[in-house]
């Protein structure tokens, strides 16, 4: 990549990365035990789309009868899938080999993909159902920085909002070092060379 090898560019990534850097800033590669744990609950939401839930909320009606009844009826069907789905995934748990275990998982997924329910089943405040995100008691953060809370009010929670706007001034502090330190990096790779290819310039002359 222009002229540098590629042990010149890892070199100069890893000086890139060692910067002080907020840990949720970088995305992060999941183990294998995290992806068949992710697995492991795609296949019961299937089960959930094509089987129903293992528990169901019923209401029983009865003609002339006013008052409405609730219970709960258990699906023995699907409990009896998720069983079954479940010793699939524990004859496997104790496999060894890391490139069999990955086969396996990729089996997983291929299966979930063409077995894959028209409407996967999905709870109301998940991500794609009927109420996601109408839950209003978990107000965005800037909602405390709006002018509609008076004094009088901010004065009754004095800690709090004391304490908040300190950790905001403590933010915005580490967020310009960070950035400070981002430019000087840049800047860095972009006008001085590698050690190895200085090297190889005073050999040459």
């Amino acid at each position: 990549i222009g002229g540098i090898s590629l042990g010149e560019l890892y070199n100069c990534v890893e000086q890139f990365t060692v910067m002080e850097s907020p840990s949720w800033m970088f995305s992060k590669a999941l183990s294998h035990r995290q992806k068949v744990c992710r697995l492991f609950k795609r296949a019961m939401r299937e089960v959930d789309g094509y089987y129903g839930t293992d528990i169901s909320l019923y209401i029983l009606t009865s003609a002339g009868d006013i008052r409405i009844r609730q219970g709960y009826r258990f699906n023995l069907e699907a409990r009896f899938q998720k069983v079954v789905m479940r010793a699939r995934f524990d004859a496997y748990k104790n496999e060894n080999d890391p490139d069999k275990a990955r086969l396996l998982y990729l089996d997983g997924c291929r299966q979930i993909w063409e077995r894959k329910h028209w409407t996967t089943f999905r709870f109301g405040s998940d991500v794609g159902g009927a109420s996601y995100d109408r839950d209003k008691h978990n107000m965005p953060d800037a909602m405390l920085d709006s002018t509609t809370w008076t004094n009088v009010e901010r004065e009754q929670f004095p800690y709090y909002f004391n304490r908040r706007e300190q950790r905001k001034k403590e933010l915005l502090a580490h967020w310009s070092k960070i950035e400070k330190e981002w430019d000087e990096e840049l800047a860095k790779i972009q006008t001085e060379l590698p050690k190895s290819s200085e090297k190889e310039v005073n050999k040459n002359k």
